[in-house]
């Protein structure tokens, strides 16, 4: 495997678009996952070196750099709380100082912590693309199956609340569903399923499949009742 590390997001773009089979690294916790579908990947770009990271209020909206790991903002006060509660949600402390936002959100896995919180927070995001730099809203980057572009932070309304439930067989194993609501928009994630978000009936449109975390049937009950009560 090569490893590259560039000077600037806009070289880190340029490289992921000139080496074929690339990957971005940051916090590592996917692309040295075993079984990960980065695991073989020929080159990675080492992002670390950039300066992505760190949390701050700004004109009344809370910034997250791509590269600040779940276990910071699990701990920051200037986080919404059922943002912090999503970061919280992986049980392992040593992955929680690995893993990033940035990555957490970019990798789109059905069973990853994070995403269905971003996608209800109704996030902007702050991306370095082959054109430039962009703001995109959670959703729009989320809507494009491969993306380049580099994730460079995350910004949420200071104000914002919400819900965030998490239904696995214990803290430390794969959740079977997650889920987020806030001001009225809904997302679901369901692993080895899909993830779905809009309005209150929007895990309707998953594909259920069965996996170890259950059966398509058991699945599809989870996410209809997660919100009930």
């Amino acid at each position: 495997m090569r490893i590259y590390r560039p000077e600037s997001a806009e070289e880190a773009v340029k490289l992921r678009h000139e080496i074929e089979g690339s990957a971005y690294l940051a916090g590592g916790t996917e692309v040295m996952r075993l079984g990960s579908s980065l695991a073989g990947c020929e080159a990675v770009i080492d992002i670390n070196g950039l300066p992505l990271s760190g949390i701050r209020e700004e004109d009344g909206r809370i910034v997250i750099g791509a590269l600040t790991t779940l276990e910071e903002i699990r701990n920051s006060l200037l986080v919404p709380e059922f943002i912090r509660q999503s970061a919280y949600a992986d049980a392992s402390l040593q992955l929680r100082n690995a893993a990033t936002i940035g990555g957490n959100f970019a990798l789109r896995r059905n069973d990853g912590y994070m995403v269905p919180a971003i996608l209800a927070s109704e996030a902007v995001l702050s991306i370095m693309c082959s054109k430039g730099l962009k703001e995109k809203s959670a959703a729009e980057y989320f809507g494009k199956k491969e993306c380049r572009a580099l994730v460079l932070s995350f910004s949420i309304d200071k104000d914002r609340t919400g819900r965030y439930e998490r239904i696995a067989r214990s803290s430390h194993s794969h959740a079977a569903v997650t889920a987020a609501k806030s001001n009225g928009v809904y997302a679901y994630a369901v692993s080895g399923s899909g993830i779905a978000f809009g309005d209150e009936d929007s895990w309707k449109d998953i594909q259920y499949a069965d996996d170890l975390t259950g059966s398509a049937d058991y699945k599809r009950y989870l996410a209809s009742v997660i919100f009930r009560g």
